[in-house]
C-alpha cells in the first residue's frame, strides 16, 4: 500500500515515530482516504476508531473492515468500542483516532471531540499528533476518484498521557487535552485550530 501511495501520490513521511508498544496516533480528517494514508505510513499497523457512518462508506468500507476498524456511534453508547480500544493498547497495538469525529467539508480543522479523546486516554500510553497534508486535495469531500496530488504525513513529538490529563476534574482534563491535541495537529498542518479561532473571537 505504501509503495502504491508513493507512486501515485508521491507520499512523503516526516518524523516517523520510533516508539515500541502501544500508542495512539491522532490526526486531522479532511478526506475519506485519511485512514488508508495514515495506516500505510505508520511503522506499525493501526487499528482505527471511526465514526460508524464513515465505516459504512461504499467507497472505503472494504478497507476499514480489512484493517479491523472499531466503529464508534456519534451519539454515544460506545462501551464496547472503548473496551476494544483499551484491549488493543494493552496488547501493545497502535490505535488511530480522528478527534474531529467526521470529515471536514472545507478541509479546515473542525472542533475536537472530547468523547473521542476520552476513549484512548484511559490508558497510560503516548499520544502522537499527526498532520495529514494534501489528502483533502487528492480526494476531497464528495469525490469518488482520487487525484494524483502530493501528500505529506507529518508526525509530531509524542505526548505522554500524564501530561495531557493533569488536574482533578475529569471534564476539564478532557477539554484541555482535546485543545492541546487539536493545537498540535493544527501546527503540523499549518493551520489554526478551531478552538483557538473561537477563543480569539470570544476574547
Amino acid at each position: 500500500m505504501r509503495a502504491a501511495l508513493r507512486l501515485y501520490f508521491r507520499i512523503r513521511i516526516i518524523n516517523s515515530p520510533k516508539l515500541t508498544g502501544g500508542y495512539v496516533v491522532v490526526a486531522n480528517h479532511a478526506s475519506l482516504m485519511d485512514p488508508m494514508v495514515l495506516g500505510a505510513a505508520n511503522p506499525q499497523q493501526v487499528t482505527f476508531l471511526m465514526n460508524s457512518v464513515s465505516f459504512r462508506s461504499p467507497l472505503m468500507g472494504w478497507f476499514y473492515r480489512l484493517f479491523r476498524v472499531i466503529p464508534v456511534a456519534p451519539r454515544g453508547g460506545n462501551l464496547q468500542a472503548v473496551r476494544n480500544a483499551q484491549a488493543a493498547l494493552d496488547a501493545g497495538e497502535v490505535v488511530g483516532v480522528f478527534p474531529e469525529g467526521g470529515v471536514s467539508r472545507d478541509r479546515g480543522l473542525l472542533l475536537g471531540n472530547p468523547g473521542a479523546v476520552a476513549i484512548v486516554l484511559s490508558r497510560n500510553t503516548p499520544v502522537v499528533p499527526v498532520g495529514l497534508v494534501g489528502v483533502g486535495d487528492a480526494l476531497p469531500y464528495g469525490a469518488s476518484v482520487p487525484r494524483p496530488r502530493r501528500i505529506e504525513v507529518r508526525y509530531g513529538e509524542p505526548i505522554s498521557a500524564a501530561e495531557l490529563m493533569q488536574g482533578d476534574d475529569r471534564k476539564e482534563r478532557l477539554a484541555r487535552a482535546t485543545c492541546r491535541i487539536m493545537r498540535e495537529i493544527a501546527a503540523l498542518t499549518g493551520q489554526v485550530s478551531r478552538e483557538d479561532q473561537l477563543s480569539k473571537q470570544i476574547g
